[in-house]
């Protein structure tokens, strides 16, 4: 009996054993980072315009926290799990008009549908890149048809939102369609699913539309904004193709706006190639100032291309009642230099917060515009 005892005992030790040490291989052989780690390619240009979409990096992909189900339920929005593929984002998709009602029913300002929806053939150059920006023969730019009305009043501040990042969520896309003023311009990822679909269905919105271009920022490559990044080590024809790569992906955008890119506008070298690229064409440039050194925004400036410059970002600290006070500080800013612009991600808090401040501002004496009514307004960037 006692030998019969110590066999099972020794069986069980034996089991707990293989059990436990499964369970910490497991462990120290997962790689978190590893899911949301960026498609790279090896040659260079390192993308072109088909490439599929590249992962986020753990921290820039939005999280759907702060939305319940009555709210997503409300919105028909679908979960999200999925929807950087193709078939998912189709699915989510809005249908037409489905926007313009949600939005009517809860009251989310809206501009004169001045904005053309779908992209003016005559402002496309198909290229191997997919449907580039172009002037046109007649000499219209992508900068002026895509461009939602002015502002009559030209003497009120103006201040201009930004909300990045849209397009790889769409549960977070078709919030910021439902809830965001009109007057808020929407910048799409060039890693996003369907982008051109997207961007249709802001401008169906009231929304001007800018396209999202990766750049290098000072710690790359641990962090990495993707396979279509502009690189300092890369040559001006390499950026230029991988610039044109991210262009082709949408269309009917009145500029485009740096995604980090601390080092990349930092070099002048590297700016001055993108900047001419983006003149060619027609679009505007927004700096989104990843870095205090970065020179592109004067650059832009100085060869006659629209420009603007972001002030803050207003979401760094996700708490609302810190949203709300970087958005106070726009209006400081506003009020004493004429304009201010500012940049939020697709986070449901940063939405509520905007949507929130938006309403009592004009009665404060200011405006809220969309990103083209501030180009070449602000002071020299510094």
């Amino acid at each position: 009996m006692p030998s019969s005892l110590n066999a099972l005992l020794i069986a069980w030790a034996i089991t707990i054993i293989v059990i436990f040490g499964g369970g910490v291989a497991i462990q120290l052989s997962y790689d978190p980072d590893a899911e949301h780690a960026p498609a790279k390619t090896e040659e260079h240009p390192r993308a072109q315009a088909e490439t599929e979409p590249a992962s986020r990096q753990q921290g820039d992909e939005p999280a759907d926290a702060g939305m319940d189900e009555d709210e997503a339920a409300g919105h028909e929005m679908a979960t999200g799990e999925g929807g950087n593929t193709p078939a998912a984002a189709d699915a989510q998709m809005p249908a037409p008009g489905q926007v313009a009602d949600i939005r009517e029913a809860r009251g989310v300002a809206t501009l004169p549908k001045h904005i053309p929806v779908v992209a003016d053939p005559d402002l496309i150059d198909n290229s191997g890149a997919g449907p580039l920006p172009r002037i046109s023969a007649d000499g219209r730019k992508p900068f002026d048809v895509y461009s939602a009305p002015a502002p009559t009043d030209g003497t009120k501040p103006r201040i201009a939102i930004i909300v990045t990042d849209l397009g790889q969520r769409a549960l977070m896309t078709r919030r910021a369609l439902a809830d965001l003023p009109a007057a808020v311009t929407l910048a799409f990822s060039p890693y996003a699913s369907n982008p051109i679909e997207w961007g249709e269905k802001a401008r169906e919105a009231g929304h001007e539309v800018l396209l999202m271009v990766p750049m290098e920022p000072i710690n790359y490559p641990q962090n990495d904004p993707g396979s279509l990044t502009l690189l300092t080590s890369m040559s001006a024809k390499e950026n230029v193709e991988l610039l044109k790569a991210s262009m082709g992906r949408l269309t009917g955008y009145v500029g485009i706006v740096t995604h980090k890119g601390s080092r990349f506008t930092a070099a002048a070298d590297s700016v001055r190639p993108m900047l001419d690229e983006l003149k060619s064409r027609g679009l505007m440039f927004v700096d989104s100032r990843d870095s205090q050194y970065s020179r592109a925004a004067s650059m832009a400036t100085a060869i006659g291309l629209p420009t603007a410059y972001s002030n803050r970002f207003i979401d760094d600290d996700l708490a609302a009642d810190e949203i709300a006070r970087q958005l106070d500080a726009l209006e400081v800013r506003a009020k004493a230099q004429g304009v201010a612009v500012g940049m939020g991600r697709p986070y449901p808090v940063t939405f509520d917060a905007v949507r929130q401040w938006a309403e009592g501002l004009e009665s404060r004496g200011i405006l809220l515009v969309p990103v083209s009514a501030v180009a070449d307004r602000q002071p020299p960037a510094q």
